[in-house]
């Protein structure tokens, strides 16, 4: 799933970003689409801050964002981060004394605030001392008008001022001249369309399990309490459960925090990685996912015989080898987000050490580069016959498993 929004930049005198505002689109055309404020706010924020991290879009600098009136007085604001948020209080807001509360909120809470095409009016003063940006629209206002609002507001040094709509050299040149602090307009750069991709329900959810089980104390409960939103998610547990244990227990396990408790930590990382790489390849590409769930199970037998001490890793390691081609993502973008081992993320981000070691011959045996896989095979002590025999226990093993 992808979503859109557009980002222009805001600098300062010598070209540096202070921040970006971003602009909620639906498509790669660079326009407002027909849809209300509220909800345009409400998507861009629960698409760019929610679902994925800020960070990747603007890195440390600050994101502007359009908040109509009816927004701040009910408090959206408060589930978000408030270090990078800059909340822009739009021209049409009514300044009466309840949105002065909320803004009083807001600021001690930590949150930037600024006001949005502001047009100079007296009801909008006792807003001032709480307030860190104004925005003056250069189309709306003369650059001299701006100058003597500027000069107006001395009072309130904290206040930095924003031209808008900058479409010129001698608009730039003029601007600074009044005071402004910084600049926005196409003059510098006109709104970039960036497509990004976010996770799904169910993708958001199989990244906080694993999450959950990787910590070192585990709560049982919240794991429960996670297996327990998504239906299919629970049954699948169960069934693989007492497909493992069927041999030696008399009676099937039927609750489901008995069932996460009997599986262990160990086995329940497992399982849950792989549901997370089922979740993740729905409506996608099959073989991809028949893929992972190989390379899986033949990295883990290739490191039983070379190295021992990282079976559980090379497991996970093979498992979500294939996840930057599953998320459309950079392998740097999604490693973060995920509990894995040191180990693991060098052989997936750079295919290094022992695990990038075995994560290679597994490539060249996909690739049909015999040479040099026959070299790995050398290095590693191990024969061809070695290698695809794993290869076809692993086949069998995925396909017994996505078959019960």
């Amino acid at each position: 799933m992808h979503c859109f929004v557009a980002r222009q930049a805001i600098l300062d005198g010598r070209g540096n970003p202070l921040g970006y505002e971003l602009l909620f689109r639906t498509s790669l055309e660079n326009r407002f689409p027909d849809i209300e404020a509220g909800l345009a706010t409400r998507r861009l924020m629960a698409e760019q801050f929610l679902s994925q991290k800020i960070e990747d879009l603007v890195g440390q600098s600050l994101c502007f964002v359009n908040f109509p009136d009816s927004l701040i007085r009910e408090g959206m604001s408060d589930t978000f981060n408030q270090q990078q948020l800059v909340l822009e209080i739009l021209e049409d807001a009514t300044p009466d004394q309840a949105l002065l509360e909320s803004v009083k909120l807001l600021k001690k809470a930590g949150f930037k605030t600024a006001l949005d095409d502001h047009i100079p009016n007296k009801e909008w003063e006792k807003f001032f001392p709480f307030i860190d940006f104004i925005k003056l629209d250069l189309r709306q206002m003369s650059v001299a008008e701006c100058g003597h609002f500027i000069k107006h507001c001395q009072s309130h040094p904290h206040i930095r001022f924003i031209a808008e709509k900058v479409e010129t050299q001698q608009e730039f040149i003029d601007a600074q001249t009044v005071g402004f602090d910084f600049f926005q307009g196409y003059y510098f750069q006109q709104p970039q369309v960036i497509s990004r991709r976010i996770l799904t329900t169910d993708e958001m959810t199989g990244f906080e399990l694993l999450s959950a089980i990787s910590k070192e104390e585990v709560d049982y409960d919240k794991l429960t309490e996670l297996f327990s939103r998504d239906l299919s998610l629970s049954y699948y547990l169960l069934r693989y459960v007492n497909s493992l244990h069927m041999g030696y227990r008399q009676q099937s396990i039927d609750n489901l925090r008995n069932a996460i408790v009997f599986l262990g930590h160990q086995q329940l990382k497992r399982f849950t990685a792989m549901m997370m790489i089922a979740y993740i390849s729905k409506n996608k590409n099959v073989e991809l996912y028949r893929l992972s769930m190989i390379r899986a199970k033949w990295c883990e037998l290739l490191a039983e015989k070379m190295c021992p001490a990282l079976q559980e890793d090379a497991f996970i390691c093979g498992l979500f080898s294939l996840l930057d081609t599953l998320l459309e993502r950079p392998m740097a973008d999604i490693l973060p987000h995920l509990s894995v081992t040191e180990p693991v993320q060098l052989a997936l981000l750079e295919q290094k050490g022992q695990l990038g070691f075995l994560m290679g011959m597994i490539q060249d045996h996909e690739q049909a580069n015999w040479p040099m896989l026959q070299q790995r095979l050398v290095f590693a002590n191990l024969n061809e016959q070695d290698s695809s025999q794993y290869y076809e226990e692993a086949i069998l093993w995925s396909k017994q498993l996505t078959e019960k």
